[in-house]
């Protein structure tokens, strides 16, 4: 199936976390791209501070505001994680996505994930939709990656996510066939999981060739925002140019 230049621009999460505090201007550029001439992306990723902002600036557009928790280290103590989701909810976000303690997985600490996703169910009470961060380029071997794919698919998060982009290794073919498989074996589970791949599309090659090998395994009803996100910011000014040309 060919998405349109539309349909790919739907699937995007326009995300703009490097604005620090007092630069709402950055902010409010963001949301404004984010209602593009040829048509709204699914969503925009700020800062848990911005949160209310962008709620305030998009109230009236389809667009979800979503944010980042535990990020980008995967690391952090349970109490800051919940003060920032507290944060976030309590200003109307949408989505968390939440870097899993994957360091931890790597060092075959398991209690630390399931710690951590039991007390994001416990926080959210399905307030908010969570796309879990595998942070799959730090795991060298695929049962590695397989197995906390599971683990996360298990837990009923929204979306299984490659990557926070801030590695040397983003989203990559094997990683996302492997997240295509998890939620193919999870299609039936309630929410069934979705995939965002993030760190590293940088053309609308890459955009269509992950497309492509998603709606292999997943079928052309999985190409829609509520399945298949695309944390690549960088393709908006691309696909807009690419439909102009046309």
């Amino acid at each position: 199936m060919n998405l349109s230049v539309k349909e790919c621009i739907g699937l995007l999460d326009l995300t703009r976390l490097e604005a620090v505090m007092g630069d709402e201007a950055a902010i409010e550029s963001l949301c404004v791209k984010a209602l593009s001439p040829q048509g709204d992306v699914a969503a925009v990723c700020v800062h848990p501070g911005y949160v209310a902002r962008a709620v305030g600036l998009l109230k009236e557009s389809p667009v979800f505001v979503a944010t980042v928790a535990n990020f980008p280290s995967g690391d952090q103590s349970l109490k800051r994680i919940q003060s920032d989701v507290e944060m976030s909810l309590a200003a109307g976000v949408d989505e968390i996505d939440v870097v899993l303690p994957y360091k931890a997985w790597l060092g075959g600490d398991s209690r630390a994930v399931f710690t951590l996703l039991e007390a994001m169910r416990h926080w959210l009470e399905g307030r908010a939709r969570v796309k879990a961060i595998l942070e799959t380029g730090a795991m060298p071997l695929p049962e590695q990656r397989l197995g906390l794919a599971r683990a996360a698919a298990e837990f009923g998060v929204d979306f299984l996510k490659t990557s926070t982009g801030k590695v040397a290794i983003g989203a990559t073919p094997e990683a996302v066939a492997e997240l295509a498989m998890v939620a193919n074996e999870y299609r039936k589970s309630v929410p069934p999981p979705g995939i965002k791949v993030a760190g590293g599309v940088r053309t609308i090659a890459q955009l269509y060739d992950y497309i492509h090998q998603v709606e292999n395994v997943m079928g052309s009803t999985f190409l829609v925002p509520e399945r298949l996100r695309f944390g690549a910011s960088r393709l908006l000014d691309d696909l807009l140019c690419a439909d102009a040309s046309t």
